[in-house]
């Protein structure tokens, strides 16, 4: 199991930007709306502090209880589970002004955009190990809901202090799991 705290992701100001326009239904922002996300991404930015835990298995000693959407040829499979904590809210909650007229959509756009970063990160680092094994990673594929019991039991969640309700939906909520699968690459015949 490998447990990584505290790392850096860059918020993407176009992409939380290009989010609220869609929101809004507007090709344009007014200049406050323009400049409150700026200021709101450039404060989130330096208080999200990312943490994920993960494990990678091979198909035959795999005790991972999951096997979701799998490719047809894998040979291994790493599930992962990250959050970027509760800080986004809390932050909102002391300086709702900085956020102005559509903090919590703003918030929330800031919130999905740092866990794509996260889960970004986590793909570079399985990448850069899948290919020391002349291999390449599927897709991400996030576990549903019905899978939190499963993953929460399995990786210690506990070391990035995340937790289930009672509803089994992930605390703090701002967290997804998912799994990489391993997929051999092909070997170039010769000429």
């Amino acid at each position: 199991m490998r447990k990584i705290k505290n790392f850096k992701i860059s918020i993407r100001t176009r992409e939380i930007s290009r989010i609220i326009r869609k929101l809004l239904n507007t090709e344009d922002l007014p200049i406050e709306v323009e400049e409150a996300v700026q200021k709101s991404c450039f404060v989130c930015e330096k208080v999200i502090k990312p943490a994920v835990v993960y494990d990678t298995f091979s198909k035959e000693a795999m005790i991972f209880p999951v096997e979701f959407q799998a490719p047809e040829k894998w040979i291994a499979v790493s599930p992962y589970i990250l959050t970027i904590g509760n800080v986004l809210e809390e932050e909102y909650n002391k300086n709702k002004e900085l956020f102005g007229e559509y903090g919590i959509q703003i918030v929330s756009a800031i919130s999905a955009d740092a866990l794509e970063q996260a889960r970004n990160f986590v793909q570079k680092l399985l990448a850069a190990e899948a290919i020391d094994e002349n291999c390449e990673l599927s897709r991400s594929i996030e576990l549903p809901k019905q899978y939190n019991q499963e993953i929460i039991n399995f990786l210690p969640a506990d070391k990035i202090n995340l937790s289930l309700d009672d509803d089994g939906n992930f605390v703090p909520k701002n967290s997804m799991s998912g799994l990489y699968y391993w997929i051999p690459l092909k070997k170039r015949g010769r000429k």
